[in-house]
């Protein structure tokens, strides 16, 4: 069949048209498609630029070990910062308030060392009433005008002490030389399934414990901050930066650290339970301050109360001193009593020996209780008292037991209430004496080591023979969870010579358990 010329020729066109058609079709196709390739690559090119300055989150599990909850934590890197701009600016005021205090006169020093016999409560000679420090007139009332005028600025310091309110976290302090050991506190911290952040105050950190916290302890949501960077006065000041030598790291990590609610941990110490509760039970809901107590009896000179202007406390044989290597802090209740244990501390070389006497381990630690006490401000200490590690004399391998403040709590009221008794009434372990440095595992097995020059190695335990009390005490082994959590951090994936030693002595001390 054949068209006429006309239609032969339209149908001509109608072809034309609808190839020109399906052409612009396929090069808008093709247009559209470059344009969104070219949006992809830049996209992917600002996600990555933005990541390479934020850093990304990552999620790392902690593997699990015997008594262990694993757990998983993030972290966002860089950890290692310093202050913000309203903790500068409170830090400006407060060592302003401090320097315009300072007492007059030598460093208060006892005259003679207390014997043991008489502020221990099973001495001979044990007594409540010690009294052995004189002062010239000229310093006392030096020492009782300025602590008068320092008090009175925490009127205007206090309520504007710096936190995140109702924010928990735990705050731990360490020297350079202790940063493994902190690194074990934090281990425990996460084997015992705590999920509470870390702040970690850090004196004068090498570029290498830099670079730790930005790695390692970063995975386990530790936050590790430079004493030094918050301690910068103003250039306008008539004062120095202040250089702190041991005790008064405690107090002023407390002051900058961000959280309102504070474990705070001596880098020696750890929970052997998990310790999150215990902000929303009591006694901390009612006081806002929990410490634990030394073993010994309290020595605090009769002449600081005259020069705090308060009310000495009664004594019994039952009253202890206080240990602050443990403490519950809740900064917006005790801004005041924080910032006078800052100010006792500031003036250790006063005040150290006015709360001590000569005693044994004099330094910060009645400063926290007494900073509560002068200004009537509630806090418990733990009834309990405090146990050594092992049985016998204080010694190589000893250490202190905490009690669980809930239960002491419980245990001291009229009327008891009856509750499911735990495994153990312990919560914490302070390893005072032994020192369980993460980095310098060897070093430790060289003190310990009962082996002599050319025989091979014979290894114990560094608890001894006691371990099976510390099994009662803990609930579990916790000498042998210590020894696994350092070596999964250190030596999980190492085939070094030193590692093989420690593996060596896990297997020979504990492989019998496994």
């Amino acid at each position: 069949m054949f068209l006429p010329l006309e239609d032969s020729k339209s149908a001509a066109w109608a072809n034309v048209l609808a190839s020109r058609r399906h052409l612009v079709k396929i090069t808008a196709i093709l247009i559209a498609t470059i344009f969104a390739l070219s949006l992809w690559i830049f996209s992917s090119d600002l996600s990555y630029t933005y990541q390479r300055i934020t850093a990304p989150k990552f999620k790392p599990e902690l593997s699990s070990s015997s008594n262990a909850t694993t757990s998983t934590y993030e972290a966002e890197s860089p950890q290692f910062t310093g202050p913000t701009s309203q903790v500068a600016d409170f830090w400006s005021r407060l060592s302003n308030e401090l320097y315009k205090a300072e007492p007059k006169g030598d460093e208060i020093v006892s005259p003679r060392s207390l014997d043991p016999e008489q502020f221990s409560p099973q001495g001979s000679k044990a007594q409540i009433d010690i009294d052995v420090l004189e002062l010239p007139t000229e310093q006392f009332e030096s020492l009782k005008q300025t602590h008068h005028d320092y008090v009175q600025s925490l009127r205007y310091l206090a309520p504007d002490l710096p936190f995140v309110p109702d924010t928990r976290g735990v705050v731990i302090t360490a020297s350079g030389a202790n940063f493994g050991i902190a690194a074990t506190a934090v281990l425990m911290l996460r084997h015992v399934g705590s999920k509470l952040p870390v702040q970690l105050f850090l004196d004068s950190a090498s570029e290498y414990e830099r670079k730790l916290c930005n790695t390692s302890l970063a995975a386990l949501d530790v936050q590790c901050l430079n004493m030094d960077d918050f301690l910068h006065v103003p250039k306008s000041a008539n004062y120095s930066t202040p250089h702190f030598e041991k005790f008064e790291f405690k107090a002023f990590a407390l002051i900058f650290s961000s959280f309102q609610n504070i474990l705070f941990l001596d880098s020696d110490a750890f929970p052997i339970r998990k310790p999150d509760y215990l902000f929303d039970v009591e006694p901390y809901k009612s006081h806002g301050l929990v410490t634990w107590p030394d073993f010994w009896l309290p020595t605090i000179s009769p002449l600081f109360y005259e020069i705090a202007e308060a009310q000495m406390p009664n004594r019994t044989m039952k009253s202890r001193a206080s240990e602050s290597g443990i403490m519950l802090y809740d900064k917006a209740r005790h801004a005041d009593s924080l910032l006078l244990a800052a100010y006792y501390n500031f003036y250790g070389k006063y005040y150290y020996q006015l709360h001590s006497q000569g005693a044994w381990g004099s330094g910060d630690k009645e400063t926290f209780t007494q900073g509560a006490v002068v200004l009537g401000n509630p806090f418990w200490q733990v009834k309990q008292n405090a146990m050594m590690l092992t049985s016998g004399e204080i010694h190589y391998g000893s250490g202190i037991w905490q009690a669980d403040p809930e239960i002491d709590w419980k245990s001291n009221q009229k009327k008891p209430a009856k509750r499911e008794i735990p495994i153990t009434t312990t919560m914490f372990a302070h390893l005072n004496r032994v020192k369980f440095d993460t980095r310098r595992l060897n070093a430790l097995l060289d003190e310990i080591s009962e082996t002599k020059e050319g025989e091979e190695e014979e290894w114990s335990r560094i608890w001894g023979p006691d371990y099976n009390l510390v099994v009662k005490k803990a609930g579990y082994d916790l000498e042998k969870v210590i020894w696994e959590e350092a070596i999964k951090a250190n030596c999980d994936h190492s085939l070094l010579d030193e590692c093989e030693r420690i593996r060596n002595y896990y297997d020979a001390v504990f492989g019998q358990d496994a």
